[in-house]
């Protein structure tokens, strides 16, 4: 690739705290996810009715902002973005810990950064998060902590509608991961973790590229295949060679 192409490809590539909406999102958020001004409006009154009427979400002031969102991951499917909402008061309830700020302490710890929202996005507007595990010491970021980084993370980003729109691509990173998190794939908290990431927000996972495979996230893979949707499941084939910001990025074909 010459280096007149390269620059091309880099001024085509948008940071992630973008500030507006580029007329490819505005598109695409047409044509993919079936919004248009008129049935943006409807539908948020609409999907506030649903919540009010329901036992588990009436009485809840809700912002359209936050509507509007899960909106967009349901592709303006009304009961699909209730069920999902529903799911987030639930997980509120049941684990309310997770939505508590994280200290600042935590955030200092060279444990808090294993999870990263990289400053560049992919040319088709989506998020990149890079998720490394080997960084990741649950002695000194214990693992209710972990969580709370998660959360936070994901929860800031989606307030953007770029990321809304365009969705995210998980690269995970194995290099260096110890034994130590072994007493964390279990299917109990796999579960957790694909529950509100998943189920919970309103993220579009595009594309799961994994670099460095080791076989503790073979069997973490495996464990958590049976509760994982189709969708997501039939995407252990990832493209070979995936453009990323800055380059090509090598990823494992396939996860076996």
């Amino acid at each position: 690739m010459s280096s007149k192409t390269l620059e091309t490809e880099e001024e085509n590539i948008l940071p992630f705290e973008v500030g507006y909406l580029p007329q490819f999102a505005v598109i695409k958020c047409g044509e993919e996810l079936n919004e248009t001004p008129q049935r943006k409006m409807k539908a948020i009154q609409e999907l506030r009715s649903l919540l009010q009427n329901n036992p588990i979400t009436s009485g809840i002031d809700f912002l359209d902002d936050l509507l509007v969102s899960y909106l967009r991951r349901n592709k303006y499917r009304m009961k699909d973005a209730q069920r999902q909402i529903q799911n987030l008061i639930n997980l509120q309830e049941t684990e309310n810990y997770v939505f508590k700020g994280v200290p600042d302490e935590c955030l200092d710890l060279p444990s808090s950064k294993y999870m990263v929202l990289l400053p560049k996005r992919c040319q088709d507007g989506c998020a990149l998060i890079l998720f490394r595990w080997g960084k990741w010491n649950p002695a000194e970021l214990p693992y209710e902590r972990f969580r709370q980084v998660m959360v936070m993370l994901l929860g800031q980003a989606l307030r953007d509608p770029m990321t809304q729109i365009n969705g995210f691509k998980v690269i995970h990173d194995w290099t260096g991961v110890s034994l130590k998190i072994t007493r964390y794939l279990t299917p109990h908290i796999l579960l957790q973790f694909y529950n509100t990431t998943v189920n919970c927000f309103p993220a579009r996972w595009k594309e799961i590229h994994i670099i460095n495979q080791s076989y503790l996230m073979k069997i973490a893979w495996h464990i958590s295949k049976p509760f994982l949707t189709d969708k997501i499941r039939n995407r252990d084939l990832v493209p070979p060679q995936s453009k990323f910001p800055g380059g090509r990025k090598d990823t494992t074909n396939k996860i076996t």
